[in-house]
Parts: structure tokens; C-alpha cells; sequence
């Protein structure tokens, strides 16, 4: 593409409507998706803005030898969009990521055999770089754009300097900060990537006090099972929750008592029925809690991070001791467990959080991301790198660590979100290690 600009296009997206107690919500700013550059591992692109920034013009180093019918695979995971010819911009291919981010790939050559609703994961042929359509000027290129849908209309504009176009990040890098700006050499670090196999097992409270279940596949984040919804309320107002595991989940109620209670569900198939709450005991004021699946809760309050330890699959208030402070500091908005004595969480500026605990007053601290996760409200794992977080806005995303333990970022990926809307749920969590 010439630094002339397109007419301004817009992509409509589609909207699914989920079953059971899924419905529709307006759109609104999540994570942006974790991008790889858009060719095979290893391969070395020049990147430059020319005077369209922050929309990408990508050729092959060296000397753009090889960039006619090179391959172009998707950044990350998501949904195709739309596929189609337009007279400046030629073959078009539009993903839809989730969360309002789209990205649009420009001038292709050819496309590869996808159809707009089929889903590709990062690394999957979309398509051959060209020069097709007028603004190519018959040069071979690959124009890249990301955009995000800013007004919250489902559409997410493209092609002109006054589109919703927003400057992409490709292995944790920004770029298409000005115009006239050149990067030699860029390493695509798009490279096969491991697969999380097992079923997410995710329980709920919805604000009217009723629980749901939920089963998703971890490998294509689609929901299996559910949301199956009680017609039992737990009777009193839920503060912060942990699953133990298959039937069995602690729930603090609200209030300056921190009362807590063990849950004991009998079936969570056709429908989800549970025994009355069990009441453990006093005290437990904590705002977030989580446990690990090998015998540790955390819980949080005020910063201060406590860990005790579960001495039964379903614990009466004896089977609950330690009571260790691990320390202080731990300002988070959201918390998980990752692994036995690892824990995961998201601070309000928006800072992804990892930290292994080594026990009363000693943890290592890994920061992961620096910005853009303060969207969530809820952050859970079932283990095997595997995270979900929760926007109020209803939509659950989905991201995959190839190795949740080694404290770096850089192997973490966005993946296409379980729903973009219909999650009511004021506290969720994930039954661990159901996942590897």
C-alpha cells in the first residue's frame, strides 16, 4: 500500500449468541491480543509506518527477495472475519480476536482456504503475501494493520488515517509509533507452540445468589458443558470463592464477620444442585481467595497475603490450619493459582503478576505484563498455563503459557475468547490442575 490512503471500510462482526444464561453486552476495552509477527518461525521482515502510521508495510529481509508468495500465518488465535476483494487494497482477510481487536492483512496474493466464522490458531496459513489491488502499486508487500473497535459499534474500521487502527505489539515489542519509521530485521518468533489438554471446570455465583457451572475445553476454549445454574441460592452475600475441587468450593460471605462456608454440590449435569453451606468458621475477611490443588488456599486482605493449609477434600474448620503470612504488598484486583505455590494476579494499572511462594514471609515476584489486564475482574486457571480472565462487560478471554513457571512473559498468548459475552457471574473460579 502507497502512503495514498483507502477508502474507508468497515467490517461487520458476527455475534453468537451463547446458550443457557449467555446473552449480549456492549463492547468495552479488554487485554489486547498477545501477537507473534505474521510469517513462519525464524523468518527476518522489514517493518516500516512510511506515512500511514500506525498501519505496517512488511517486505523480507534481505533486500525483499522472497516477499512474492511468501507464506502469512495469523499473529494469534482468533476468528476469521471477512474475506474479500476491494479495488485499492486487493485480496483482503480480516480476524476478529476478541475483546474488539481486529487484525487486517492487505494486498494478498491469495488467501488460503478459510471462510469467514472458522477459527485458526496462532501459526495457522492464512494466506500468500501479493500486490494486488491499486494502492500496492504493484510492489509486493504485506500491508498489516491492527484496530480496535473504540466507538463500541462491532465494527472495527480499517484503511485511512482516520480509522480505529491502533499500533500493534509483536512479541512484546510496540511498533507504528510516527511516520517514516524502519525496523530492519524483525525475527518472527511465531513458532509451534504446544497444546493444553483437559477440561476447565469453572464455577460461579450470579448476582441473585445462584451458583453455575461450566465446562470449557482447554485446547479450543469451547464450552462443553453448561452454564448449568441452580435454582438453590446460596443465602447470604458472597464476598470471594475457591473450588477444592470437582464438588467441592469455600465461599466467604460479605461482611465484617468473614464468615466461611464449604459448598458441597451433588450433580452439576442436567442441572446443578448443592447441600446447604456448610458454616467453617469466623474471621476469613479475605477479598480474594484461591487455592492451589495441593493443599493451599490463599486468600488476601488489605495487601497481606495469607496462606493456610486444607487437610481434607471436604474440610471441616479443623482440616483448615497454618494461617502463614507470606507478606505484605500484594495489592492485586484478581488472583489464581497457577501450580502448587504458585500464584497469578492482575493489579488495577493493569500489571499481570506472577509469584512462586516459598512460605512465611518469602515469595519471588514475576511481572509478566506491564499494561493492559486491569480489564478483568476475575482471573482463574485450571492449570497447565491455561488462564482465563473475565471482563464485566460479560466476555471470558482465553490465554495459553507455554510455561507458567519459568517467570517470563514472552511465551504467553492470547487465544480467541471462550465468549465475547454472557458471563454474569459476580465471582468465578476454576476447580485446579484439571488441566496439563
Amino acid at each position: 500500500m502507497s502512503p495514498s490512503t483507502f477508502l474507508r471500510a468497515g467490517i461487520t462482526a458476527t455475534l453468537i449468541a451463547a446458550a443457557g444464561v449467555f446473552g449480549t453486552a456492549s463492547p468495552a476495552m479488554a487485554a489486547a491480543p498477545d501477537l507473534q509477527l505474521p510469517f513462519p518461525c525464524g523468518q527476518k521482515w522489514r517493518l516500516d509506518t512510511w506515512a500511514h502510521a500506525p498501519a505496517l508495510d512488511m517486505v523480507k529481509e534481505p533486500n525483499q527477495h522472497g516477499t512474492n508468495g511468501a507464506t502469512l500465518v495469523a499473529p494469534a488465535a482468533g476468528t476469521v472475519d471477512r474475506v474479500f476483494y476491494h479495488v485499492n487494497g486487493g485480496n483482503v482477510l480480516q480476524i476478529d480476536h476478541g475483546g474488539g481487536y481486529f487484525t487486517t492483512y492487505i494486498h494478498l496474493k491469495s488467501r488460503a482456504s478459510v471462510s469467514p466464522g472458522d477459527r485458526v490458531r496462532r501459526g495457522t496459513v492464512i494466506g500468500r503475501v501479493g500486490a494486488t489491488g491499486k494502492k500496492s502499486n504493484e510492489r509486493p508487500h504485506l500491508h498489516f494493520e491492527l484496530a480496535h473497535d473504540s466507538n463500541g459499534d462491532g465494527h472495527a474500521s480499517w484503511g485511512s488515517s482516520d480509522s480505529e487502527r491502533i499500533r500493534p505489539t509483536f512479541n512484546g515489542v510496540t511498533y507504528g509509533q510516527s511516520n517514516g519509521r524502519t525496523w530492519r530485521n524483525v525475527k518472527s518468533r511465531n513458532c509451534s507452540a504446544p497444546s493444553p489438554k483437559g477440561v476447565a471446570s469453572v464455577y460461579g455465583v450470579l448476582p441473585n445468589g445462584r451458583l453455575t457451572y461450566t465446562a470449557i475445553d482447554a485446547a479450543s476454549g469451547r464450552r462443553t458443558h453448561g452454564a448449568v445454574v441452580s435454582t438453590a441460592t446460596l443465602g447470604f452475600t458472597p464476598k470471594a470463592m475457591a473450588t477444592l475441587n470437582f464438588n467441592t468450593i469455600l465461599v466467604t460471605e460479605k461482611g465484617p464477620g468473614g464468615r466461611l462456608y464449604r459448598v458441597d454440590v451433588r450433580t452439576n449435569g442436567a442441572s446443578l444442585v448443592f447441600k446447604p453451606p456448610v458454616y467453617l468458621g469466623r474471621g476469613y475477611t479475605h477479598d480474594l481467595l484461591a487455592y492451589d490443588g495441593s493443599g493451599h488456599l490463599f486468600g488476601i486482605t488489605d495487601g497481606t497475603l495469607r496462606r493456610y493449609t486444607i487437610g481434607a477434600a471436604k474440610p471441616a474448620i479443623g482440616d483448615i490450619s497454618g494461617n502463614v503470612v507470606i507478606g505484605d504488598g500484594f495489592t492485586l484486583k484478581t488472583l489464581t493459582a497457577t501450580g502448587p505455590d504458585w500464584i497469578l494476579g492482575t493489579t488495577a494499572n493493569g500489571r499481570l503478576i506472577s509469584y512462586r511462594i516459598n512460605g512465611a514471609g518469602s515469595s519471588k515476584r514475576y511481572q509478566l505484563r506491564d499494561a493492559t489486564w486491569q480489564a478483568f475482574d476475575h482471573l482463574l486457571s485450571p492449570g497447565g498455563g491455561v488462564y482465563y480472565g473475565h471482563n464485566p462487560n460479560g466476555s471470558l478471554a482465553r490465554y495459553f503459557d507455554q510455561d507458567p513457571y519459568d517467570g517470563r512473559g514472552n511465551d504467553l498468548g492470547g487465544q480467541a475468547a471462550v465468549d465475547a459475552s454472557g458471563w454474569g457471574q459476580t465471582l468465578l473460579s476454576a476447580q485446579p490442575g484439571t488441566v496439563d
